[in-house]
């Protein structure tokens, strides 16, 4: 189906039709929103678009209007969805490959294992190949500059991007004395971001990003 844009409602995705009008669905009915031209994914691989969060609470009842512009790293929303697989090779990787290879960065860098997993989850759903609207890559999403700044070569390789990830959430948790909320603010929106607003800032995508992330934590 050819959409011109998408918005979120609650529990619900809104499609906006080429030529005019809109479609209402519920998010777990949309496997994928994909650039024109993109590459289709596989149609039997098991996987959810990586949508910002849709149910939570912590949402302010009226919230303050965000500066202008936003954050540049604002988005979880990958445009692609497929299964991961090693750049290199082009060798599909299970997702009990890349919770064993996550789980050993994160022992590397003393983060909790589970929070690796988490913040995986919901930044791409487990797909080395996401790629959101504002250009975040890979597994952890990692923005042009953060793979930069930790010196990652290729982003979309599993390896390396879950190693850019894993320090950089390291950084922030040491940053915020270990409170995950704020590392994971910051992780979403960037940390001036969170200094800005002394806290995690009033973006509803922002609020509900760190609301999914604990949930998944707790599974």
């Amino acid at each position: 189906m050819e959409v011109s844009g998408y918005r979120l409602e609650g529990e619900r995705i809104i499609l906006m039709i080429e030529g005019g009008g809109e479609l209402s669905l519920e998010t777990r009915q949309v496997l994928s929103i994909q650039k024109s031209g993109a590459p289709r994914s596989d149609p039997g691989r098991d996987q959810t678009l990586g949508l910002p969060p849709t149910s939570g609470g912590g949402e302010p009842a009226t919230e303050p209007n965000p500066p202008s512009p936003e954050p540049a790293r604002m988005t979880s929303r990958p445009l692609t969805v497929g299964a991961p697989s090693d750049p290199a090779t082009g060798e599909v990787l299970r997702r009990s490959e890349i919770e064993g290879l996550a789980a050993g960065i994160a022992r590397k860098y003393a983060v909790e294992e589970r929070l690796v997993l988490a913040v995986i989850e919901v930044e791409s759903r487990f797909d080395a190949r996401a790629v959101s609207p504002r250009g975040a890559i890979g597994l952890m999403q990692l923005m042009p500059e953060t793979a930069a700044r930790f010196a990652i070569g290729n982003p979309y390789d599993p390896s390396e991007n879950i190693d850019g990830g894993v320090r950089y959430l390291k950084e922030l948790l040491d940053r915020y004395s270990g409170q995950k909320r704020l590392a994971l603010a910051a992780y979403n929106a960037g940390e001036e971001a969170v200094e800005r607003w002394s806290g995690i800032p009033p973006f509803r995508e922002t609020i509900l990003y760190v609301d999914r992330v604990l949930r998944a934590l707790r599974r």
